[in-house]
């Protein structure tokens, strides 16, 4: 991959927005290996794209959490696009805890309960929004939130962190994908825990419900 690409000029140019002489870094590539992803000090997360120059990409994602992180009762970190050698770098606040898939399936077990009920806030609330910011980034721009129906991170399981002593929700990262669309995926896959699913259904619907 080095031969393919400059990580090591890109590892340096994340390292310059440091304050410290000898930055902590850690560095993977991404899903589907899209993006080199570069985290600094645990407070800057750098996405450099692998495929193109990022920009269409990283300007529909940051008009989409920038219409959103208002809205949202769950942190979505601030994003900034940055010009290095032609391509797009996204850059974000780190978001620090544990992602699900760390817990073991008992401690998954034993918090869902809160954990869904988070859940179901962030997707009940961010699917009702309708932002006329980004009405035009719809398939249908004539489309209207309904059950199970709406913006969404498109992403859910993989891309929640948590408080690992409180199991509060910290933030929700990985935007990238969100789409306005049906969301009913994210109560049935992504996981093999069928008590948070089965939670997640039931608080979603409770609040769906209640104001109808």
């Amino acid at each position: 991959m080095e031969l393919m690409h400059p990580i090591r000029k890109w590892t340096r140019f994340a390292k310059s927005f440091s304050n410290h002489a000898h930055p902590r870094v850690r560095y993977t590539y991404g899903f589907r290996c899209i993006n080199f992803v570069v985290t600094v000090d645990d407070k800057f997360v750098f996405k450099f794209p692998l495929n193109g120059d990022g920009v269409a990409v990283a300007r529909r994602e940051k008009a989409i959490t920038d219409a959103l992180r208002a809205i949202s009762p769950i942190k979505i970190p601030q994003m900034e696009i940055l010009n290095f050698d032609g391509l797009a770098v996204r850059k974000y606040e780190c978001i620090n805890g544990i992602g699900f898939h760390s817990l073991t399936r008992e401690t998954q077990t034993a918090h869902a309960d809160k954990i869904a009920r988070q859940l179901a806030r962030f997707l009940y609330i961010v699917g009702r929004a309708d932002p006329i910011e980004i009405r035009n980034m719809k398939d249908k721009k004539s489309d209207k939130p309904g059950l199970m129906y709406g913006w969404n991170q498109n992403d859910l399981w993989d891309n929640f962190i948590l408080n690992p002593k409180t199991f509060d929700i910290v933030g929700i990262i990985d935007w990238e994908e969100a789409v306005f669309g049906d969301f009913s995926r994210s109560f049935t896959s992504g996981i093999g825990n069928g008590v948070i699913k089965s939670a997640l259904l039931r608080e979603y619907l409770k609040l769906y419900l209640r104001d109808k």
